[in-house]
This record gives C-alpha cells, structure tokens and sequence, in this order.
C-alpha cells in the first residue's frame, strides 16, 4: 500500500498539534507550580541554567578545542610553477638543451612531537574553561542564597515589626479609653502616637530593603524573585557534619580544598606548563622538508628526438647546533613559567584554607551568640518588658520606660534574626569551599 504526499503531510501536522500541545500542558503545568512559589534548590537550579555565562565558557571550550586540531594538522603543501633555464638572447623554450617547464611541490614536516603537543595544550587549556564554569555556578549558587536568606530575614522582620504593632495599638487604644477617663497623661498618648508612627516607618524601610533585594535576585531567575519565598529553610547536614566534626588542632582542609574548582584550574595550569616544556624540547630536534619536481623539456637533439624530462627530488634539514640563544632560552622560560604555576597553586590553597578557617570559625561564634540570646537575653528582654507594664499600671513607672522596654525586645527579636540569617550565609559560604 504507498501512502501519498498528501497523507504523510496529514501526519505530520497532527503529529506536531500533539507535540505542540504537550509542550503547552508541560509549560503550564510548570508555571503554575512556579506560581506557588519556588525552593531555594530550585532557584539555585533556574539561576544556573538561565546565566549567559555558561555560554562563554562553553564556547571559550569549543575555540580552543577547535584551535587544537588546527595547530594539530600539517602545514599546507606548496606548488611551484615556472621555466628554468630560459635563454636571454631569443627566450624560446625550445632553444637549449636545458631550457624546461617546471613543476613542484614540497612539504614541511615539524619538529618531533610538536603537532600533537600542540593539540595536546589546547585540550588542556579548555578544561580550564570547564572548570571557570563550575565556579561560576558556585559563586551563582551563593550569591542566590545569600540575597534569599536577606529576603526571608526582612520577610521576618516585617512580622515581628507587624505583630508589636499590633500589640502597641491595643496598648494605645487603652491608653486612650484612660486618657478620656482622665487616668493618663496627654504626654503618654503622644508618645504612644509618635511610637506607631515609628513601626509605621520602619514596616516601610524594611519593604524597600525587601524590594531591593528582590530587584537583585531577579537578574538570576526572573519574575520568581518577586513571589513569596517559602518559608522552609535547607538542613545542609552534611555541612553541618563538616564542621562540627574538625579537629579543634587541625585547621587544614587542602584535600577538600584541592578539589574546588579554583584549585583545578591552576592545577590545569601546571600541566598546561608541564605540556609547553616538553614541546620546547622539541626545538632540539630537526624539522625537515621533502620537495619533488617535474622538468618538462620542448627542445629536441640533433637528431630530432625529444629530450627526456627531468625529475628531481630534495630532502631539506635544519640542524640545531647553536641553542644557546634560542631553544636553551625557550626551554629556560617553560621551565620558570612552571615553577610560578606551582607556586600559584600553593599560595591559591594557603589562601583558600584561610578563608575556610575564618568562616568556620565566624559560624561557630554566630552559633554562640545565637545560643546566647536563646537562652538568656531574649527572655530576659520580655520579663523586662512585662515588669514595666505591670509597674505602669500601678503608677510606679513612666510610660517613657514601658515604650523603651517594647523596643528594645524588638531590637533584641531583629538582632536574633539577624544573627540566624547570619549563620546560614556563613554556611553557604563553607558550602562553597566545599563546592556544594
């Protein structure tokens, strides 16, 4: 049975219609889950997929690949075309015996081993593009949680800011059923006033921080930026285990560190400068050239016979016997170019272990602190708080005090908040030493 034009046309549209349908109920079904909200773990994904940056690196990969195989190929064979021989008395080809139309074509070969030595550094230097792009997706990946944890703690802060007002307000509506009683002073319904005005500010600087942040976060992944984030925050126990688990003595991470990313590149660097010293021992052998040429003769013999052709064939040859000024020198320069990788590298993990120190030791004071306003200061702030209103209402202290009291619990309510969203971007910022 032969199915026609017409039927496999048929086909083909339907079967796009459906792959076209799907592709619409996968794209809605996507945008309503975004709709509710994302994770962080999503966000850190949309945000790497999204970034231009890859782009660069891929294509810095693909360019140096391709600069491999074309370092890696034979130079281009050359042709010669001419007369030789020719009489300057008359210029006719076929005058003298040796007069001739000649054609050539030679060869260069390189150097010992210099063509796949070549194509061998190329490869090597594209994997440092590879691993430029894997630390650009740890500093995205930090960099989205750390504006993420600056969103969630301004999203608190706003319900501890909303929740004393609302406090206060039922504090000052009974301040005012007094105050028409004549049981308070005019003085403390003004202060109570000029304090709800106070929350009224702060609830409107904390949304434009809130809005900044977001508009930051919005370069890595769009309009979610501007969604509620949920409230759920990441365990990272395996971070967590890290650090808890070091030796109080030992504060050297280099095996950990020696596989960051940062640290491969420059170990890439090494062999990159491992490759170009063996390929400057390559200048200490020959380089030859191979040509072949064809004489074609118009003159004949005195006998009218035509005269042979001609072929010849060469063989050419550098000898490197004066390497002083030239292929030591080379040599010379790879060799320190080397060393000064290798030193780059160690320096790179000094560096880095002494940045992990400090933030290991930054997040476990935050810990402490953290612990400290758990314990104590916060419920010592909200005894305090209580005492004083109980004292105002039996006359024995000033409304100024009560006020002073509320703030500074919610001070104390902000700072803790602050010094949690504090611990989790110090574990972020472990989580990139350990390329997490």
């Amino acid at each position: 049975m032969k199915i026609t034009r017409s039927v496999l046309s048929a086909i083909n549209i339907t079967v796009k219609l459906v792959f076209n349908s799907l592709f619409s109920m996968m794209f809605l079904l996507s945008f309503n889950l975004f709709a509710e909200g994302i994770t962080l773990n999503d966000a850190e994904q949309l945000a790497i997929k999204s970034d231009p940056a890859q782009a660069i690196y891929q294509a810095q990969q693909a360019s140096l690949i391709a600069q491999g195989i074309a370092g890696s190929t034979l130079a281009d064979p050359m042709i010669k075309l001419g007369v030789a021989n020719m009489p300057t008395n008359s210029f006719k080809l076929d005058q003298e015996a040796m007069t001739q139309l000649t054609f050539g074509l030679s060869q260069q070969f390189s150097r010992g081993s210099q063509l796949e030595l070549t194509q061998k550094g190329f490869n090597q230097q594209s994997e440092i593009s590879v691993y430029q792009g894997l630390d650009r997706q740890l500093n995205v990946k930090k960099t989205v949680r750390e504006l993420w944890f600056d969103i969630l703690f301004i999203d608190k802060s706003l319900q501890i800011v909303k929740e004393n007002k609302r406090l206060f307000s039922g504090f000052y509506r009974d301040l005012e059923s007094k105050y028409s009683l004549g049981l308070a002073e005019n003085e403390d319904l003004v202060l109570a006033e000029i304090e709800i005005n106070k929350f009224d500010e702060k609830l409107a600087a904390l949304s434009q921080r809130s809005l900044n942040y977001r508009s930051l976060l919005s370069e890595y992944i769009g309009e979610y930026a501007y969604q509620p984030l949920p409230t759920e925050l990441p365990k990272w126990s395996e971070t967590i285990f890290y650090v808890n688990t070091l030796n109080a003595t030992n504060n050297e991470h280099y095996r950990l560190l020696s596989q960051h990313p940062i640290a491969k590149m420059l170990a890439q660097s090494v062999l990159v400068a491992d490759n170009s010293i063996e390929f400057a021992e390559q200048a200490y052998k020959p380089s030859f050239k191979v040509e072949v040429g064809y004489g074609h003769r118009l003159s004949e013999t005195d006998m009218g016979a035509r005269r042979a052709d001609l072929l010849s064939g060469f063989v050419s040859m550098d000898i490197p016997l004066f390497t002083d000024k030239r292929q030591d020198q080379t040599l010379i320069s790879a060799q320190h170019n080397k060393g000064q990788k290798q030193a780059e590298y160690r320096l790179l993990l000094r560096r880095l272990n002494a940045l992990l120190n400090a933030e290991i030791s930054n997040y476990q004071q935050l810990e402490e602190r953290i612990s400290r306003y758990q314990d104590s200061l916060l419920k010592q702030a909200k005894l305090h708080t209580k005492l004083l209103e109980q004292s105002y209402q039996s006359n024995t202290r000033p409304f100024q005090e009560v006020i002073d009291a509320y703030i500074h619990e919610q001070n104390l309510s902000l700072e803790y908040q602050q010094l949690y969203f504090d611990g989790l971007k110090s574990l972020s910022n472990i989580r990139y030493f350990q390329a997490l």
